[in-house]
């Protein structure tokens, strides 16, 4: 009686780690996939940003060739867009009065810029825009999240920097042969 237990619980348990390995090996599977859209994609669409900087980016794109440029979204392979990230307030309560926490982390980005994939509306690769002066020297690596700080940066600087941090990222996929 014991050891047909054993045997069934050595079942279950091999059963379970074989569809964990599937899963696994499934999701790596669609988050190469997904990665590979970056590589594969034709035609691009950059949607409007603050600053002119939708021109700008626009301009770099073209003059790096990878994609075809355009600003109508409709039906692209891949949409560019810059947005305003909002944080909710927190607050504490003092003597019965919600008051506002104090930041104790560095501030939330000024502006968020992502490609994201047309069809399944996921994205792809992020840049935040931080409010802080550029560190002289400064590399931050290849990356689907990428950090820029920009105080003092014009938006033709700014979208340089966001071109070549993309460019970096996808040339990367390619030479890895688009595993993230």
């Amino acid at each position: 009686m014991k050891q047909g237990m054993w045997t069934g619980l050595l079942f279950v348990l091999a059963a379970a780690v074989g569809h964990a390995q599937r899963t696994d090996n499934a999701s790596t599977a669609a988050q190469t996939a997904t990665w590979k859209r970056l590589v594969t994609a034709k035609l691009v669409a950059v949607t409007s940003m603050p600053n002119g900087l939708d021109r700008w980016l626009i301009e770099d794109l073209r003059a790096w060739g990878k994609y075809r440029v355009t600003a109508d979204p409709e039906g692209v392979d891949l949409v560019i867009r810059g947005y305003n990230p909002e944080k909710e307030p927190q607050f504490k309560m003092h003597r019965n009065i919600p008051q506002p926490k104090r930041e104790k982390h560095e501030p939330p980005p000024v502006l968020s810029i992502v490609v994201i994939d047309w069809v399944s509306d996921e994205a792809l690769w992020q840049a935040e825009i931080r409010n802080k002066k550029p560190k002289e020297g400064e590399d931050t690596p290849a990356g689907p999240l990428t950090q820029i700080n920009a105080r003092g940066l014009k938006p033709q600087q700014l979208a340089d920097e966001l071109t070549s941090r993309l460019r970096r990222y996808v040339s990367g996929l390619e030479a890895r042969g688009s595993k993230p």
